[in-house]
């Protein structure tokens, strides 16, 4: 049953469209569940008074989330520090899921309670993502190929969209 007044947020950074096509994959699983839900890049957020849940997801690069994401999440702390919120990132490293690679990605995690933390959120969702090599900016394509060889992560799409499902049924009604 869905209570009228209930509305979700889910904003997101995404530089290539994977963390797009995340967002856009939680926000269905959460209509689905019955939440009246809206999926905006961070962009087109000016504010949050309208949601009683906000999920804020972005891609890690360069070991860091992105950026619009990060000032997003700082420029709406106050907000933030009212409403139930939940994080989630996609990266790379979750590609293979190592015990090192799920450390890293753990760090990730903490970087991004770091940045706000006076906001407790809910959970931190942490996916894999996707290397796709088409499309990149020719000196992000190069970097990567060789961040690709030096790991042995192949190009190809590596987000696990059984756990994204289990992740965003997770959250709160």
């Amino acid at each position: 049953m869905t209570n009228a007044q209930n509305r979700v947020l889910v904003a997101f950074d995404s530089r290539l469209g994977s963390t797009a096509e995340v967002a856009a994959f939680i926000g269905r699983v959460l209509i689905d569940n019955g939440q009246r839900v809206d999926v905006k890049a961070v962009s087109q957020v000016d504010n949050l008074s309208p949601y009683n849940l906000v999920l804020i997801g972005g891609a890690i690069r360069y070991d860091r989330w992105l950026p619009g994401v990060t000032k997003f999440t700082v420029a709406h702390l106050k907000t933030l520090q009212q409403v139930p919120v939940a994080f989630f990132f996609t990266c790379l490293t979750l590609a293979n899921p190592t015990p090192d690679a799920v450390r890293k990605a753990n760090s990730y995690a903490q970087q991004i309670r770091n940045l706000v933390p006076e906001v407790q959120p809910l959970s931190v969702g942490q996916f894999a993502g996707v290397l796709r090599f088409a499309g990149m900016p020719w000196l992000l394509r190069v970097v990567l190929r060789i961040v690709s060889l030096a790991t042995g992560v192949k190009e190809g799409d590596y987000r696990d969209w059984d756990a994204i499902r289990d992740w965003a049924r997770g959250q709160p009604a």
